[in-house]
């Protein structure tokens, strides 16, 4: 694939800055450094790098489901044109703005096989979230205590399944 004009320049600014520090007599690793960047392995580099970023302000969260209803689930939310980092955003607003209320889980309410939904979640929302839910039980507005994965799972079900937890 060619790069475009803007990335081409790019990588010309870079060939430009590896010649200018070898010229000026600079030590060799910076000149070295910067061609590296250019190689695949430098890509993977500065891939990590990003990936490393993302990671610590979004971690993944694994929200645990019927292999089913994941899949239903991704697929609808691929449909409506949406993504799930962008719905676990405007679930766990909606909750700590008093909008939504998720659903107490029911342990063993599925059957059949069970499969993690990945959601990149970012990490403050979800101590905030986690921090509420507390609060909610503390002051007893619930008599339990939602944390992030399941909000999400209840809002993911309600709003992007047929299907929704019994009550």
């Amino acid at each position: 694939m060619a790069l475009s004009r803007q990335d081409q320049h790019r990588v010309d600014l870079l060939k430009k800055a590896s010649a200018h520090l070898r010229s000026s007599g600079a030590p060799t690793e910076l000149s070295d450094t910067v061609d590296f960047v250019l190689t695949d392995e430098g890509a993977r580099f500065v891939s990590r790098l990003r990936w490393k970023d993302l990671e610590q302000e979004s971690p993944n969260l694994a929200v645990r489901m019927p292999s089913a209803l994941r899949d239903e689930i991704k697929t609808t939310v691929q449909q409506k044109g949406t993504s799930l980092p962008a719905e676990a955003a405007a679930a766990l607003n909606a909750f700590l703005a008093d909008e939504y209320t998720p659903l107490r889980p029911v342990r063993g309410e599925h059957e059949g096989p069970v499969a993690n939904l990945n959601i990149r979640v970012n990490a403050d929302l979800r101590r905030r979230v986690d921090e509420y839910g507390q609060k909610l039980l503390a002051d007893g507005e619930l008599d339990w205590a939602p944390i992030t994965s399941q909000v999400l799972r209840s809002w993911l079900i309600d709003n992007f399944t047929e299907q929704s937890d019994p009550e």
